[in-house]
């Protein structure tokens, strides 16, 4: 009887709902999530909590608090939050428009071999966001992302071909190729 009372209280105190309206996550579930979160610091429930307050599941969408907690899980090297953190600097949810802070989150998740993360990274360098415009350096971004058969990344990495010579292209899937190898190092996440 008292975990309950328990949850209830944290999640009071915490704003969050007692009883989660059309929600994924019950009330319990987010407290749960929350304790692990805050005092525990995992960042997988650090990620689940960003998620929430992202999309808005259980709890009023605020973007400032999911930045907050994809910030605290992609510090610990969460890959996932890297490219959420990375896409809301990109499009400036819970904050201003920063394309060089964009990069850098992609980076680090792409590095890892997220595709997601590739085909935006990919997309910074065609429009020249945050780095240099670079159509090769965008390619061999594009082109990691389209080996894991993502269309949209398959459709960015053609337009790209346009505008590369041969020799471009051919450097760019050598490249692309190295990175590959290097992600087939460790487990990616999508």
């Amino acid at each position: 009887m008292i975990k309950p009372i328990l949850i209830t209280v944290l999640c009071l105190s915490a704003g969050l709902p007692v009883f989660a309206d059309k929600s994924h996550m019950t009330a319990r579930e987010l407290a749960e999530t929350r304790l692990m979160a805050e005092w525990v610091g995992e960042a997988e429930k650090q990620f689940a909590l960003g998620n929430a307050y992202y999309q808005g599941d259980g709890v009023p969408q605020n973007f400032a608090e999911a930045v907050k907690w994809y910030r605290k899980a992609a510090e610990q090297e969460h890959t996932n939050s890297q490219y959420m953190l990375g896409l809301m600097y990109d499009r400036g949810e819970g904050m201003p428009t920063v394309y060089v802070e964009a990069v850098a989150w992609y980076r680090k998740a792409a590095e890892k071999g997220h595709t997601k993360a590739q085909l935006e990274l990919g997309k910074k360098y065609a429009e020249g966001k945050g780095v240099p415009q670079n159509f090769a350096e965008a390619y061999v971004w594009s082109n990691l992302a389209a080996a894991s058969g993502l269309e949209a990344a398959i459709e960015e990495r053609d337009s790209l071909a346009s505008k590369l010579s041969k020799e471009e292209i051919s450097e760019a899937q050598r490249r692309s190729m190295q990175l590959f190898e290097s992600f087939s190092q460790g487990e990616p996440e999508n």
